[in-house]
């Protein structure tokens, strides 16, 4: 049996899919890897291994990934040191002789894209392809749990959403949703070896949609009024974002560390059509069609996003 490696374990997503795979084989070997061993602890057993690891320090990842076959490589956060934290983590898994990576990209990653997000991952996919490893790009477009509780539920007592994304369209998808690739993937990686996945929801939707989609969730009336990046910066600026991510920072109130450069230049994107795909691939991935964003909006409208995990799911 191959023993899967999974960075990151103690976040959402590294949770739930660690989750489906002991559910899927409850005695599948597992090395769960984090920077805060102690989330963990109560999930160690004979073929679960907690260990730490910390992509900035080299040295720890290596020893963390070692005995490992597969990797998921769950991305980092920090805009500033995620190519080269990507980099030693990449440079662990060939020191482990770990033989493929599931990475969790970003949706729409092509050059040109003005998102700063998508540069980095797209530098992290040309680092894996050079790599010698095989690897599966799961290319995860928006949540579809931030469009419905970080974008639209604090716009509904104003009625409007304001945001630079223009008449872009996009899928946003559940997170469950890119969880159960995940672990398929993780599951029987030789079937998916090579394959670059966009992982989308079930509507190409723009934000005049979303608004209407809102404003029967929420029953209060909700519409979309696009504004100019200047405009959705000065924004950021006046609710006490920074400009640029610092993993020190004070974590905004929905209980996360955000950006302004990073949201921006995404929303950007957006509205320059990188994000204009929807897919059948989670579909034909799991067998099961994705969760529309209504359905998403209405299970956890009522629930903290930071707060969103498995148990809502």
């Amino acid at each position: 049996m191959s023993r899967i490696i999974i960075s990151g374990a103690s976040g959402d997503l590294g949770r739930r899919v660690t989750g489906l795979l002991l559910a899927a084989n409850p005695d599948q070997e597992l090395i769960l890897t984090t920077r805060t061993p102690d989330k963990l602890a109560d999930m160690a057993s004979d073929t679960v291994q907690i260990r730490y690891s910390d992509y900035q320090y080299p040295e720890a990842v290596s020893d963390a990934y070692a005995g490992g076959d597969i990797l998921f490589l769950i991305s980092g956060l920090n805009l500033g040191r995620r190519v080269s934290e990507h980099r030693a983590a990449i440079a662990a898994a060939q020191h482990a002789d770990v033989g493929h990576i599931v990475y969790t990209s970003v949706g729409g990653v092509q050059p040109g894209n003005p998102a700063l997000s998508a540069r980095d991952h797209l530098q992290t996919e040309a680092d894996l392809r050079d790599s010698g490893i095989a690897y599966t790009f799961l290319r995860n477009h928006l949540y579809a749990e931030i469009v419905s509780n970080i974008l639209v539920a604090p716009a509904v007592p104003s009625g409007v959403i304001s945001q630079a994304t223009g008449d872009g369209f996009f899928a946003p998808v559940a997170k469950e949703d890119v969880a159960r690739c995940a672990a398929e993937c993780l599951k029987d990686p030789s079937a998916h070896a090579g394959r670059i996945y966009e992982i989308t929801g079930p509507e190409l939707l723009d934000f005049h949609q979303i608004a209407a989609i809102a404003t029967h969730v929420h029953s209060s009336p909700v519409e979309y009024k696009p504004v100019s990046e200047e405009e959705r910066l000065a924004f950021f600026d006046a609710v006490g974002i920074p400009r640029t991510y610092d993993p020190t920072m004070p974590p905004s109130p929905d209980g996360h560390l955000w950006a302004s450069d990073e949201l921006v230049s995404a929303e950007v994107g957006l509205a320059q059509g990188f994000q204009a795909l929807q897919t059948r691939h989670v579909e034909q991935i799991t067998g099961q069609a994705p969760e529309p964003l209504a359905a998403v909006m209405e299970r956890v409208r009522e629930v903290r996003y930071d707060m969103i995990d498995a148990t809502v799911a």
